[in-house]
């Protein structure tokens, strides 16, 4: 074991030699508890796709289409204290970054995430901290999605552990939406003109509406379905 921490100190040394020794000291420490946000995302995610599996049964339809899940990198967790101006601490990392693990939960129709999202608090082991719901108050750019920032136990060795996890729910066309934002953003280094703005704006709007009329389209055709069920 002391071998196995000594060749991660170095290894952390020779991969992120621009940071300073304080950002170096703190992703040694970082290390030791990174596997419980991966640990976390599993179990996350197996809750989710059995919702899926549970609608499926009860109501002949899936709500999920797919979803996607990650661990911020380590350098993205610096840059983002750095960026905050918070202290460069473990406890930072614990009281202040509730999105190291991140999952995207993609959806049919806007109804279903807001089905998912409340049969996913009903859960006893995971507890909903706060919701920032920008489908109802979209962003001035036209970003749509519900954030949904919750703390789940996982059971490790006989101990409990609480760990938080970024939930984003969209629809098809909000995911579709974002993607191609954020890439144009990338590769325009973040710089929109006034009409840019306001065609993205209006292209978000227009995906919005054809959500609105698909998901009134299928609540029209599976009725009778529903009422069966």
């Amino acid at each position: 074991m002391a071998f196995y921490i000594k060749q991660q100190s170095q290894d952390i040394n020779e991969k992120y030699s621009e940071l300073t020794e304080n950002d170096k000291n703190l992703l040694n420490e970082y290390f030791k508890i990174e596997k419980f946000y991966r640990y976390a995302l599993k179990e996350m995610q197996a809750k989710i796709e059995n919702l899926d599996d549970y609608c499926e049964n009860s109501f002949s339809h899936n709500p999920i289409h797919h979803i996607e899940s990650r661990i911020k990198t380590p350098e993205n967790i610096i840059e983002k204290l750095h960026r905050r101006s918070y202290p460069i601490t473990m406890n930072s990392i614990k009281e202040y970054l509730y999105d190291i693990a991140g999952m995207r939960v993609v959806c049919n129709y806007i109804n279903d995430i807001y089905q998912i999202i409340d049969l996913l608090s009903k859960h006893k082991d995971i507890q909903i901290r706060f919701v920032k719901d920008y489908i109802e108050n979209p962003k001035s750019s036209g970003y749509r999605s519900v954030h949904v920032i919750c703390d789940i136990d996982i059971y490790v060795v006989g101990a409990v552990r609480v760990i938080p996890i970024e939930i984003q729910f969209r629809t098809i066309a909000m995911d579709m939406w974002a993607s191609l934002e954020h890439e144009l953003r990338y590769k325009s280094k973040n710089t929109y003109s006034e009409e840019e703005k306001a065609n993205l704006k209006k292209y978000s709007d227009e995906l919005y509406a054809v959500d609105l009329n698909m998901q009134k389209l299928f609540l029209k055709k599976t009725e009778g379905d529903i009422e069966n069920d």
